[in-house]
């Protein structure tokens, strides 16, 4: 095993884990819609923007409900 192939799988390990971010981070937070993420992420990753709504879903803080008072 060479250097060229440790650099290889190396590479596909780093570009992996870069693109399951999104999801890593819905799960890591305990997001309600991680699986929807998920799904997006793997399906919808490859494009850019697919990732990028992934990220933006998993990074994006849950709307507030307030309870509202008499």
């Amino acid at each position: 095993m060479g250097w060229d192939t440790l650099l290889t799988i190396v590479a596909v390990v780093v570009c992996g884990v870069i693109y399951l971010l999104p999801s890593y981070i819905a799960f890591n937070r305990h997001k309600e819609n991680r699986w929807l993420i998920l799904v997006i992420n793997v399906f919808l990753g490859g494009s850019f923007i697919g990732w990028l709504v992934a990220l933006y879903m998993a990074t994006r803080t849950a709307a507030v409900r307030g309870i509202k008072s008499a």
